[in-house]
């Protein structure tokens, strides 16, 4: 018999619970008046003198890149959140196309602000500001979508707290926010808050772009033992590989694992078969409204690799790569999509695009079918196919040493945070086969690739009840407890504690906590399987 758990809140100060009943979700609505703690307001643009670089308060240095940047107060801008009138006014003469200086490479530009002297991190919950752009004066990146993106750091010692966040196409002002907490063990000490703005590949900026920057402030929590996070459960997805998009602020962030060997190619110098396969089966995927989130496989080899197989963003710094990419539509449809480059380090400019569609959804088996090199086949799940050709020259760069890699990544900020499920995964007819259904994670199958958040990736496992998550901050709660019975009482022990080694607690977007409850580990905290189970957080 299958445990069932129930949703009830617990009134005991410094705690909080949470469960299921039958199939019903319920949102835990119980919160704790709280007092909070003061934030440390970095600067709110009140007066012209805060944007006078090497002025104290104000911009303590700038890097220009040698860009052409002119930086003025507007006493007439104001984010929603500032309380004083006045913003940062900046302008960027971005290279054009014709520029001799003109890249599609990573180039950023950089303002560092005071903070009155050392602050600690973790006294803080995030990093927030509002950026806005003067639309009719600026100019719409290389793909003509949006502003490029911004990111947000922290000096002494230089640890970043947003990598990379888009500037999306609105003449609203934007809101950006970074959790320290997402920093990990570069949490401590630092001065200086620095706000970058960004210009690379597709997002590559040109001609002039104009923002006004406001309200850079660091969010504190509340005052030590009364922040009572509320917990909520969802029914875990299937078995198998799952892939968060859990890095704060990573727009791009790849999810993804790697073939722990390398000898995968299609090629038939090395293949066993004039016919090679890669198929993978996909058990859970985000709905219509997050479209743009893609699960993807790329083959890359180890000949156009810029540097080792473990690159959290290897589709773009490698030269040669093919991708297989599904993602959902707005009407519930998805499209798988087969596309390649070769010769384009750094870059993606595509020798074929090819599609198919799957009515039902992306969930089931999509496969690409390689033979005698050049010829392919892309099958959805319903089995619906297209067929094409590659040039044979582009074939030939895909030779062993070649790796497979597998995941998923967000493309939009508004995706972050969403996850996907692998059943399955298969490769046949190269030099080495081998099918793998992610009841565990092999490492002589797989290696985790993702430098943006390893603990984004994980096996979910067969006997996987439900996920718990909760928001952060959770300064002082230790562990996850479970009781069949309510009258218990934690201080004497009759709530059992799920040990953190079964169930874990992965950082979602630097501002959500997740844990996964496993029959297995229920059954083995209360020596038998109980019936009913309450979940709570505790700290004294």
């Amino acid at each position: 018999m299958n445990t069932k758990f129930v949703n009830r809140v617990s009134q005991i100060p410094g705690r909080l619970a949470a469960a299921m009943t039958g199939v019903a979700l319920l949102a835990l609505l119980f919160a704790a008046k709280v007092a909070t703690a003061q934030p440390l307001v970095v600067d709110t643009f009140a007066d012209a003198s805060s944007v006078d670089v090497g002025n104290v308060p104000g911009i303590d240095w700038a890097n220009y890149r040698g860009l052409n940047v002119t930086v003025t107060w507007d006493p007439n801008q104001q984010s929603p959140g500032n309380p004083n009138p006045g913003a940062m006014y900046v302008t960027v003469d971005w290279p054009a196309t014709n520029d001799p200086s003109y890249t599609t490479s990573w180039t950023d530009m950089q303002f560092g602000f005071d903070t009155s002297g050392v602050f600690d991190t973790s006294n803080y919950i995030a990093f927030q500001c509002d950026i806005m752009v003067d639309v009719t004066n600026s100019s719409l990146a290389l793909d003509g979508s949006d502003y490029g993106a911004i990111e947000l750091i922290v000096n002494n010692s230089w640890d970043n707290v947003v990598g990379w966040a888009q500037l999306l196409n609105t003449n609203g002002w934007q809101h950006f926010s970074g959790y320290f907490s997402a920093m990990g063990s570069a949490q401590g000490d630092h001065s200086q808050a620095i706000i970058g703005l960004i210009s690379q590949g597709t997002d590559t900026l040109t001609n002039a772009v104009s923002y006004w920057i406001d309200n850079i402030v660091f969010t504190a929590p509340p005052t030590a033992n009364t922040n009572q996070p509320p917990i909520a459960i969802a029914t875990a997805p299937p078995p198998g590989l799952t892939c968060i998009c859990s890095q704060p602020g990573g727009t791009y962030q790849r999810q993804v694992i790697e073939t722990a060997n390398s000898d995968y190619s299609w090629n038939t110098a090395t293949a066993a078969s004039n016919t090679t396969t890669y198929s993978m089966t996909i058990a859970a995927f985000p709905g219509p409204a997050y479209t743009g989130f893609e699960d993807q496989m790329f083959l890359i080899p180890l000949a156009g690799m810029t540097g080792t197989p473990q690159d959290d963003d290897i589709d773009w710094d490698s030269s040669d790569v093919a991708a297989l990419y599904v993602g959902v539509n707005s009407d519930g449809s998805a499209t798988g999509t087969f596309q390649y480059k070769v010769g384009q380090p750094s870059s993606w400019t595509t020798s074929l695009v090819v599609s198919t569609t799957n009515v039902a959804g992306p969930l089931g088996t999509w496969t690409i079918a390689f033979n005698d090199n050049t010829n392919v086949t892309l099958t959805a799940p319903d089995k619906t196919s297209t067929n094409f050709v590659i040039n044979a020259n582009d074939a030939s760069d895909f030779a062993d040493p070649l790796y497979v890699y597998l995941g998923d990544q967000p493309n939009q900020n508004a995706n972050i945070g969403q996850s996907s499920t692998f059943s399955g995964f298969s490769v046949t007819g190269a030099a080495s086969s081998f099918s793998d259904n992610f009841a565990t994670f092999n490492t002589n199958n797989w290696a985790n690739d993702t430098a943006s958040d390893e603990l984004g990736i994980f096996v979910n496992a067969p006997d996987a009840k439900y996920w718990l998550t909760w928001p952060t901050p959770d300064a002082g709660f230790t562990n996850v407890f479970a009781t069949d019975n309510l009258t218990n009482q934690i201080a004497t022990g009759q709530w059992m504690s799920l040990p953190s080694a079964s169930t874990g607690w992965v950082l979602v977007g630097g501002n959500e906590r997740l844990t996964v409850i496993n029959q297995s580990t229920v059954n083995a905290a209360f020596g038998y399987q109980p019936t009913n189970v309450f979940f709570e957080l505790y700290h004294n």
